[in-house]
């Protein structure tokens, strides 16, 4: 029931003083609310957004070991202008007085005067690097030298130089600054460069513009891939913490003034093993049921292998673990032609054998040099073999020096009918 105002208990100036309480308060909000979009706006105008950033280690010099006791800021220079290699490669090495280099951390900024609707840009270089002990340092020292914040919501691509990959600590301190850092994206593209990241970063002259862009789109138009599989800065956090997945990552060098995958980086237990051929590293993925299609050569004819399938057992003989793989798919000649029903029989069973035989010896081959299981098997020992997974339980290493495997192979050919 509406309730019936009382005119007579009504005070005129307690109604004036509510009523003027109430005009300040909705003029304060709106104030408030101005100030705000002022605030956004002026934030907006002192950020910086990479889109790449590229981590190397400080070459280990009596230049460098001094260069550390300058004031915090100094040390801003062109990416370009850096020379040499971004330090050991057991990641390892002494500077003055026994301490450990700091980073080198390159940024990838975007050509403002490319995305600005009115054409308003502001003091950004496109390439800059900056020289610090840990990020946390690099970072202050750009907002000393520039006035700006770095924002990391648009970054498209980390590049990790080896050094860095190879040096645990560092590489922990590292990835501990990003998951600290709310704005960093998990599903951020992880890539290494072969010399240093900083070189990576620097090959803009054919790129035209952002390096950071131009890694977005040759990722993106890789199509052999099942659900996108590039490994991410999050792939690499899991195995900081988990440590029992084999991880690759894309390691980046210069062909034609163009960065292009010439290898694949495998991390196994958070250790850098060494970088495989982009031959092994397909291989290791075909294992793994992670591609759309394969491309192999046969008696001179090329093959595509693709509707994929591949199913993994496990099962014990004695305490050693034996990997079961069996993968099946359809194949396509790219080159050649197929004359009868015999001929694609005698291809058929040759292209299986052929490729079991190409996996057990690159499985073979790369755990006895570099220590990994290309199959990726351990992660599914828990779920398969409960008591294999109780005698190497948090001892991936062990495993995959010990695992076995079988492989089959059975691929049916499309071109004859």
């Amino acid at each position: 029931m509406r309730q019936k105002r009382n005119k007579g208990n009504l005070n005129p100036a307690l109604g004036r003083r509510q009523w003027k309480k109430k005009v300040l308060a909705l003029l304060a909000a709106a104030g408030a609310m101005g100030n705000m979009a002022g605030c956004a706006s002026t934030e907006l105008e002192h950020r910086s957004f990479p889109l790449a950033v590229g981590i190397d280690l400080q070459e280990v010099s009596e230049e460098t070991a001094l260069e550390r006791d300058l004031p915090q800021g100094q040390g801003l220079q062109e990416a370009s202008s850096m020379d040499g290699e971004p330090g050991q490669r057991d990641g390892a090495a002494q500077g003055k007085d026994g301490q450990k280099p700091g980073l080198v951390v390159s940024f990838d900024f975007p050509d403002l005067a490319q995305v600005s609707e009115k054409g308003n840009t502001v003091d950004t270089a496109m390439g800059l690097s900056l020289e610090g002990a840990d990020m946390y340092h690099v970072e202050k020292s750009y907002e000393n030298n520039t006035n700006r914040i770095l924002d990391y919501n648009h970054m498209k691509a980390v590049v990790l130089g080896e050094p860095v990959l190879s040096d645990k600590e560092r590489l922990r301190a590292v990835l501990s600054a990003w998951e600290q850092r709310e704005a960093s994206a998990r599903n951020t593209s992880l890539l290494v460069g072969k010399n240093s990241a900083a070189e990576i970063l620097g090959l803009t002259e054919e790129t035209e513009g952002s390096m950071g862009k131009y890694l977005e789109e040759m990722l993106e138009s890789q199509k052999d891939f099942k659900q996108n599989k590039i490994a991410t800065v999050g792939n690499l956090m899991n195995q900081w913490h988990n440590q029992d997945e084999l991880l690759l990552i894309p390691v980046l060098e210069e062909k034609g003034n163009r960065p292009v995958i010439g290898g694949y980086a495998a991390v196994s237990n958070f250790t850098y093993r060494g970088t495989l051929s982009v031959e092994d590293a397909m291989l290791a993925y075909f294992s793994q049921n992670l591609l759309e299609k394969f491309t192999c050569e046969i008696s001179g004819n090329v093959v595509e292998v693709s509707g994929i399938q591949a199913d993994l057992s496990i099962r014990r003989e004695g305490e050693l673990p034996v990997a079961e793989l069996k993968i099946s798919g359809k194949g396509k000649l790219k080159t050649g032609q197929i004359n009868s029903f015999s001929e694609q029989r005698r291809l058929e069973k040759k292209l299986g054998e052929q490729l079991a035989a190409d996996l057990a010896e690159t499985a073979k081959r790369l755990q006895e040099e570099l220590g990994i299981d290309i199959t990726n098997s351990f992660i599914s020992v828990g779920g398969q073999e409960r008591e294999l997974y109780g005698i190497y339980r948090g001892r991936p290493d062990v495993y995959n020096s010990k695992v076995q495997w079988v492989f089959q192979v059975e691929v049916s050919m499309l071109n004859w009918e």
